[in-house]
């Protein structure tokens, strides 16, 4: 279908804030380009700022949202922000 899925990036805290994630993500596009992927699409906790920066930096986008997606360790509920990045 010319899509891909992203379903997890991590990066222990301890290595947070030194650009791993970036170089993780510019890996992830760089084959998906490779391999002529059309859009790469992905989902992420609507409290994550600075997963949600790195992305909009990377040009993905808002596409849509599932309410009450996630579970918090207090047992509130998030949402999940849809995201896609087109590379054609």
């Amino acid at each position: 279908a010319g899509e891909a899925e992203i379903l997890t990036i991590t990066v222990k805290p301890d290595w947070q804030g030194h650009g791993l994630g970036r170089k993780l993500m510019d890996a992830v596009l760089r084959k998906a380009h490779g391999e002529r992927i059309e859009s790469v699409f992905l989902e992420v906790d609507e409290t994550n700022a600075p997963a949600i920066a790195l992305y909009r930096k990377l040009g993905v986008f808002q596409v849509g949202g599932r309410p009450d997606y996630y579970r918090d360790k207090a047992g509130g509920r998030t949402a999940a922000l849809v995201m896609r990045r087109d590379l054609r």
